[in-house]
């Protein structure tokens, strides 16, 4: 994985991630809001990352288990990256450039990131991610400009 003078891998950024329908999935979403960087691309000339959807509370699906994917984070666990108490769904994901079309904030000082996750909690994201793609690919969402 990658890294960009902007944002790095296991960074939670300001960003408009794309939404699903009604809204085109391939364009920046109509609100900003926080994603994590699982990975930073930087061959293209412009860099490409790739985001997981990220959403404020817990978990509040139909089911009384946390489905495979997502991951709730306490308030504990949310204030040692920055944030309040809130989910990562790593079923949502999305690729997208490097540019202010699509991170509102970049040419801020910290470029809109509000935190950043360390080493074991990246490695446990990533093996979340690696199980899911492993056991159930069909069930991740892709979005983004193609």
């Amino acid at each position: 994985m990658g890294q960009s003078a902007a944002i790095a891998d296991g960074s939670f950024v300001w960003t408009l991630f794309p939404f699903g329908p009604p809204d085109p999935p391939d364009r920046p979403g109509p609100v900003r809001h926080i994603g994590f960087v699982l990975a930073v691309d930087t061959k293209p000339s412009t860099p490409q990352l790739l985001l997981a959807y990220t959403s404020s509370g817990a978990w509040r699906g139909s089911a009384d288990a946390v489905p495979q994917g997502v991951i709730n984070f306490s308030e504990a666990d949310a204030k040692a990256v920055g944030q309040k108490p809130f989910h990562m769904d790593l079923r949502c994901l999305a690729q997208v450039p490097l540019t202010a079309a699509w991170f509102p904030d970049l040419a801020q000082p910290g470029h809109g990131v509000v935190g950043v996750a360390g080493a074991r909690l990246q490695a446990r994201i990533e093996k979340m991610l690696q199980e899911l793609v492993m056991r159930n690919r069909d069930l991740i969402q892709m979005r983004g400009p193609r």
